[in-house]
């Protein structure tokens, strides 16, 4: 099957989906419908400097991209993960074209070319991916077994449709951070740390007699799925999948719910952008000031909220356990009692017994402000 054939599966994979299926400039097609533009490239051998054009392409088109090849190296899938670059590997696309043959979008729904039709019926008879092997005009095809890949690291990898931070250090890199702390690794396990996201904006006017105080904000912040310890921390690449390199992993689920989270959030909220005023007026001949304090109402702040993970390897020692923040890097250390040792301020810890550390309130509390 040559790689026409094989763009031609895909369009019709993402018209069966909805999707109104164009060409592109920058890809081989590209998806849209009413929530997203995805532009589609399709290599059977790729490396990091075609992800590098493809992600600058991206940029400049505003759009999500998907690149798909036969495989990636480490390389390669990381900086694809980093730039928000969907990747399928052979084992995603065989998944895809399964589940569009079983739904038909391969059939009569959608009007196949004959090659498209003949691949389809026949790709689980032999390994869908060695069709892209060359193959000799007047050579005759045997028909043998289909030969197994040589394994490679990244074929460990598995995606998970999971909101999260990416996972800037990889299985490999976080044992070799831990030998250097840990004489014997016993086990290393990949935790998702529940954070409750949120971005809020407010506009609104207090008013203290016959003065009339603007106050206006916006930004964003966290609140520990698992404390309610809010945290000013700010997070720009969130991604919808999430790939991790290891079947040994856990989401931890959150202990704090959304409704908990909102209000702890507000509480941030309306504390960080409270503020003193000096107010002056005349009474008679005299000048009189005061010191007032404002606050936004809480039904003024614009609130949107979501659920978060924070990747984190746990790798366990004989005599502690070490926490890596996969995305940022932070070490924690623990010993077997549970006592948790953080390695910064702010940094967040899983463990049954978590410590975080406390922002010192403002002098300015929200207790005293005037809520008009």
């Amino acid at each position: 099957m040559n790689d026409r054939a094989v763009i031609d599966i895909i369009k019709k994979i993402f018209i069966f989906k909805g999707y109104s299926v164009t060409s592109s400039g920058i890809s081989d097609m590209v998806a849209e419908n009413n929530n997203e533009k995805l532009f589609i490239k399709y290599e059977p051998s790729t490396n990091i400097n075609n992800a590098r054009y493809f992600a600058a392409d991206l940029k400049r088109s505003g759009g999500k991209g998907i690149l798909i090849s036969d495989n990636f190296d480490d390389r390669t899938q990381r900086f694809a993960f980093n730039e928000g670059i969907t990747v399928w590997d052979r084992k995603e696309l065989e998944s895809w074209i399964g589940e569009a043959v079983l739904s038909g979008a391969l059939s009569g729904d959608i009007e196949p070319e004959p090659l498209v039709e003949e691949t389809a019926a026949s790709m689980f008879g032999a390994d869908m991916f060695s069709a892209f092997r060359p193959h000799v005009s007047g050579e005759p095809v045997k028909n043998e077994p289909a030969t197994l890949p040589v394994k490679e690291e990244y074929e460990k990898t598995i995606r998970l449709s999971l909101a999260s931070v990416p996972l800037n250090i990889g299985k490999s890199d976080a044992s070799s951070i831990a030998k250097e702390k840990i004489s014997n690794v016993k086990s290393q396990k990949l935790k998702f740390i529940p954070i409750w996201y949120y971005r809020y904006s407010f506009s609104t006017q207090k008013k203290y007699k016959s003065k009339t105080i603007d106050m206006s904000g916006e930004g964003e912040g966290c609140i520990d799925g698992l404390t309610s310890e809010p945290s000013g921390k700010k997070y720009s690449d969130i991604l919808d999948n999430t790939f991790v390199p290891t079947r040994n992993y856990e989401i931890v689920k959150p202990a704090v719910e959304k409704k908990d989270a909102s209000a702890r959030a507000l509480e941030a909220i309306i504390r960080d952008n409270t503020r003193e005023e000096r107010i002056n007026e005349m009474i008679g001949d005299t000048i009189v000031f005061q010191q007032k304090v404002f606050a936004p109402d809480p039904q003024a702040v614009t609130l949107e909220m979501e659920l978060i993970h924070i990747p984190v390897w746990e790798i366990e020692g004989d005599n502690k356990i070490l926490e890596i923040n996969a995305h940022d890097g932070h070490i924690s250390e623990k010993n077997r009692k549970g006592r948790v040792e953080p390695a910064g301020k702010g940094h967040i810890i899983d463990s049954d017994e978590r410590v975080t550390y406390k922002e010192p309130r403002s002098k300015i509390t929200y207790d005293d402000a005037e809520f008009v």
